[in-house]
């Protein structure tokens, strides 16, 4: 019986070579498994942590939105309360401006100063603007076709809530209420209140930064010579910002709420664009909610490297592991011989 002979050293070294081969293929196809399982891992963690942000910039909506409302309730209330006294009817009656401003210098006072109350006033039956107890100096003036929620209170007998922009172009939350002495309508009084204290109490609650931007054109303001066109903001928690974004054309009215991004990204920082409709129904702006998220992207970053090293390791470990499978086959051959 003959022996087999064993391998030859060219031999060793060509299996050695193939055992290379395959372990540093091994190594690669597991280097590469993982790292796909891993891309993907940190894309779902990504794309948990995106709608994690859209879903706290919509939260943010909400809450803006529903203080926007509470605020034009508690106008209206104001202004429905005012119309109630006796002696605010008679007065109004017969266009005693003294009395008015007499009657309503304590309630103006104290609504001023505790709930942020920026218009107060009263307007005739023929719908001119009669006392601005906040304005006292400007009065007598046609508000008919300026002040569609008048128009509405005085024609309707009925009270009116809503957003309307003054003349000014400041964008306030207002309540109007038609005055009635005995069964016959003698007028009606507003309650307003500017839409940056809201801002502001929202940002504090949120940490969310927030601007009121409005279109000259849409508003049926007259145009102006300014640094970002036929946009203009009347409010805001940021101005430095939100001016630089919509100097540079970033910030277009929308009409359907949008979130994208301010700084031209999406991982760290999101911006939620919301139509602004005044109490007549038109587009004259958007509202704009702003925030950062640098802890939220860190940790990305954090996590995408850790599974980065782990992809690595995975195939070093690999290619250690099948080498000493192979120069363990190679040595227990070599030693045959």
């Amino acid at each position: 019986m003959i022996e087999d002979e064993p391998p030859s050293r060219p031999a060793l070294l060509e299996r050695l070579r193939s055992r290379l081969a395959i372990s540093i293929g091994t190594a690669v196809v597991i280097a590469a498994t993982l790292g796909a399982m891993l891309h993907l891992a940190v894309s779902a963690q990504r794309e948990i942590a995106r709608e994690d942000r859209l879903a706290r910039m919509r939260a943010t909506g909400q809450a803006l939105t529903s203080a926007i409302d509470r605020a034009g309730r508690f106008a209206l209330a104001q202004a429905e309360t005012t119309a109630r006294r006796p002696a605010v009817q008679k007065a109004l009656a017969i266009e005693d401006r003294a009395a008015l401003g007499e009657l309503s210098e304590g309630p103006w006072a104290y609504l001023k100063e505790q709930s942020g109350v920026t218009i107060y006033g009263y307007h005739s039956a023929d719908m001119r603007y009669l006392l601005r107890v906040h304005k006292p100096e400007s009065h007598g003036d046609d508000v008919s076709r300026q002040r569609p929620m008048v128009l509405a209170a005085n024609k309707s007998g009925r009270s009116q809530v809503g957003i309307e922009i003054g003349v000014t172009g400041l964008v306030g939350v207002r309540g109007v209420a038609p005055i009635r002495l005995g069964d016959r309508l003698v007028g009606t009084m507003e309650v307003g209140l500017d839409l940056q204290p809201i801002l502001d109490q929202v940002r504090a609650a949120t940490n969310t930064d927030l601007a009121v931007v409005l279109s000259r054109s849409l508003a049926g303001l007259p145009a102006a010579d300014g640094a970002a066109g036929d946009l203009m903001i009347t409010a805001t928690t940021d101005p430095v910002r939100f001016l630089e974004a919509l100097r540079a054309g970033r910030l277009p009215i929308v009409r359907e709420t949008e979130i994208g991004s301010l700084a031209g990204g999406d991982v760290e920082d999101a911006l939620l664009r919301m139509p602004l409709v005044d109490f007549s129904g038109r587009l004259v702006g958007n509202l704009l909610l702003h925030d950062a998220f640098p802890e939220q992207a860190a940790q990305e970053r954090r996590i995408s490297t850790d599974l980065s090293v782990v992809a690595i390791v995975g195939g070093i470990l690999a290619f250690a592991v099948f080498s000493v499978l192979a120069f363990g086959v190679v040595g227990r051959r070599e030693n045959e011989t």
